[in-house]
């Protein structure tokens, strides 16, 4: 039985910019009461750089190589890594409201339905996909499809690919490595743990074809009836306004924690800022931190996790302002604001923030 009808945007090849601002368009419109549930189908006419949310753009994007390659580059609103994206890949973006019944308020029971129907997808192209939580889609041990959630306003957003053929070469040039030897083992390490259609199939299958049974299968899935549909005037109004947004150093910069000094140095005996990379089961959690008398007096955390609230991250570094570094009370604040704020962070533990932000303050 159909518990909903949703709107299918079959859009195609789109501008690169678009690819991320349609799905937080359409939950501003749903918050709004303009936009329905939706289903887009994309993908970009020219490759994007797109930063996770809550990640560093200087520690983990190389912006100068992708202003000389003509390479655009943003930051969604959802968490997750830095990915290089193009048109080898097919983007699945669902938007639907939180108290929609189709959608799962906890974040994991969310993951496993709503990509239940790209498993299968890829199943019935040969591929042997499955679920790995939190949130990858694996075959033969190596990831075939990146997938991300995140709530803007009344709605929550799930944007993930099926990935023909990737440019392994490109994905490594566009980040942030020390120096070429690094970035000569994160090459190495993307070939070994990542794959694709092409390289599990040996062919590219139509792109049609694969697109029709997606949307059979999300409606199988999820319970629902895909209606063909068009943007509507307040949404192409609402597009034109975010673009500025997703090109403006405001945005593109938010999570900086250039703003204390990176480097753990002694500004005086009372006084220490250190940076740590803690890697958490959920991603990368980075902090910097600024101690002055055994309290913190700054705090930046970054990374490419994802936890929800959007506004979670903001919330935990305000709430950790003043806290004395020793007797456990970073950690009862950090638990404090999970609790307040229902904050859903897979992978990433309470105890996980609170190991960052002590080998931060440890550094020497």
């Amino acid at each position: 039985m159909t518990v909903e009808t949703w709107r299918l945007l079959d859009l195609g090849p789109i501008p690169p910019l678009e690819t991320q601002i349609i799905y937080d368009m359409i939950a501003q419109g749903i918050t709004e009461k303009e936009s329905e549930n939706t289903l887009v189908i994309c993908w970009p006419t020219k490759p994007i750089v797109c930063l996770g949310y809550f990640q560093e753009i200087e520690k983990d994007i190389d912006t100068q190589f992708c202003i000389e390659n003509d390479i655009v580059f943003t930051r969604r609103v959802i968490g997750g890594g830095g990915v290089y994206l193009d048109d080898g890949q097919l983007f699945y973006q669902l938007i639907s409201r939180l108290d929609s019944p189709t959608t799962p308020r906890k974040i994991d029971d969310y993951y496993r339905k709503f990509l239940e129907a790209p498993v299968q997808a890829y199943r019935n192209l040969g591929v042997p996909a499955e679920f790995k939580p939190v949130n990858d889609l694996i075959a033969n041990g190596k990831k075939v499809s990146g997938n991300g959630a995140g709530d803007v306003g009344d709605a929550r957003i799930l944007t993930g690919n099926l990935i023909f053929d990737f440019n392994f070469d490109m994905m490594v040039k566009v980040l942030k490595v020390p120096d070429e030897k690094f970035r000569d083992k994160i090459a190495k390490s993307l070939r070994e743990r990542m794959t694709t259609i092409l390289l599990e199939t040996g062919g590219l299958p139509d792109r049609n074809e694969v697109k029709e049974d997606l949307v059979r299968l999300y409606e199988e899935t999820l319970d629902i009836e895909l209606a063909q549909g068009k943007l509507s005037s307040w949404e192409m109004g609402r597009m034109a306004e975010l673009k500025p947004k997703y090109l403006s150093d405001e945005w593109l910069h938010w999570r900086r924690g250039g703003r204390i000094d990176a480097r753990t140095v002694r500004i005086s005996a009372s006084a220490l800022v250190g940076t740590s990379n803690f890697k958490a089961p959920g991603g990368l959690i980075r902090v910097t931190v600024e101690e002055v008398e055994k309290k913190i007096k700054e705090i930046v955390i970054s990374g490419d996790f994802f936890m929800l609230p959007g506004d979670a991250i903001s919330n935990l570094e305000h709430a950790l302002i003043g806290a004395k570094t020793e007797n456990g009370e970073t950690s009862s604040r950090i638990q404090s604001v999970y609790e307040k704020y229902k904050i859903e962070s897979p992978g990433v533990t309470p105890e996980d923030l609170e190991m960052a932000i002590k080998m931060a303050l440890e550094q020497k």
